[in-house]
């Protein structure tokens, strides 16, 4: 029998846990929501009108979406992102010149962080900006974990902490190359590419590189 965990008692948690599964869909309605998080169904209608009214969630019929509040400060959050910020020139940079999918993550214990995508018709894999995973699941988590904890990543074309492996991402074969920095106050973050290996130029992890040492002498300056 699966254990049940207990419900969050401080508002904190009972909120993160309320949010929590808007990460990966538009929206939910409150018998979804109570699903999701284990909540009463009054306690969750109780909070959700709350929400509802100071602009963190909206709600259309019966589904309860985030609302522009909640949208405006994780706009505001990312704008001042100071690894963020840094970052953006070069990702664009990037993109234009090998026609790849760039993201900037960074590590979150052993989670991986999204903070940016920039990308294009040419590439259309399955991760966002804001989106978390587990690090030993990504190959940019793989690369961070390594710098993290001095090892060497189990992947093809390791090179310090620059590596290149290979994802299938709906049937098609696609190539990643991360390279992991240090961004300042104890942080980790890695630039990465990816797309059709047909689609990829044989000098992108020398500009995926030298991007990343650039970063890491601007943040760590």
């Amino acid at each position: 029998m699966p254990e049940v965990l207990p419900t969050p008692t401080s508002v904190m948690d009972r909120l993160d846990l309320l949010l929590e599964p808007f990460r990966d869909t538009d929206g939910l309605t409150l018998t979804e929501l109570c699903r999701r998080t284990g909540f009463p169904r009054s306690s969750a209608h109780r909070m959700l009108l709350q929400l509802v009214r100071v602009g963190w969630m909206r709600r259309s019929g019966t589904t309860y979406h985030l609302g522009p509040k909640i949208v405006e400060l994780g706009a505001l959050a990312q704008a001042h992102d100071r690894i963020h910020s840094a970052a953006l020139r070069s990702m664009y940079a990037l993109h234009r010149e090998t026609g790849l999918a760039v993201h900037l993550t960074v590590l979150d214990n052993d989670q991986v962080v999204y903070l940016e995508k920039v990308s294009g018709a040419q590439v259309t894999d399955s991760t966002w900006a804001g989106q978390r995973r587990p690090a030993e699941d990504t190959v940019a988590g793989l690369a961070l974990l390594a710098r993290r904890d001095g090892s060497h990543p189990a992947l093809t074309g390791s090179n310090g902490h620059s590596i290149v492996g290979g994802v299938v991402h709906g049937g098609e074969c696609f190539r990643h190359a991360v390279a992991a920095f240090a961004a300042g106050d104890g942080e980790i973050a890695a630039l990465s590419l990816a797309g059709p290996v047909e689609a990829s130029r044989e000098d992108a992890v020398r500009r995926l590189r030298r991007a990343a040492d650039q970063l890491e002498t601007t943040l760590t300056a």
